[in-house]
């Protein structure tokens, strides 16, 4: 017997992002790595979170600055939502934080390029804030 939706709630969530074409097919891609475009998500932000790869600091932006915009869905835990959602103030939209996201999982096999965060602590302390608020 099937349980209802509300006796088994999913840990998941859907949530539409708007973001760059190129951005898509790198965490397409990323996800048969990691077995689902959610799991790649989940990691490059928690790797862009806790000290993602930077390289050049504004390398990332060629992802949004060379294709167009798209909507996507993706199926996503809270703690990645809110993570994500934490970010935006440092990068200006929820789609230049996937943009980054998508860099950060084109650099995994570089660890040479691990660096600090583009977040200040000030904004960490922010964005763990509304983490919190965001999981209560």
């Amino acid at each position: 017997m099937k349980a209802d939706a509300e006796e088994h709630p999913s840990v998941n969530t859907a949530k539409r992002y708007k973001l760059s074409e190129a951005a898509v097919e790198i965490i397409a891609k990323a996800g048969a790595v990691h077995g689902q475009q959610s799991r790649a998500i989940q990691v490059a932000a928690e790797l862009a979170y806790w000290n993602a790869p930077l390289g050049d600091d504004s390398q990332w932006q060629h992802i949004v600055l060379d294709s167009k915009l798209t909507g996507k869905t993706y199926k996503l835990p809270e703690r990645t939502i809110a993570l994500i959602e934490g970010m935006e103030p440092s990068f200006g939209t929820l789609g230049n934080v996937m943009a980054y996201l998508a860099f950060v999982l084109t650099q995994i096999e570089e660890p040479k390029l691990f660096g600090k965060s583009p977040m200040r602590k000030k904004e960490k302390r922010a964005a763990s804030k509304a983490i919190k608020e965001l999981l209560k």
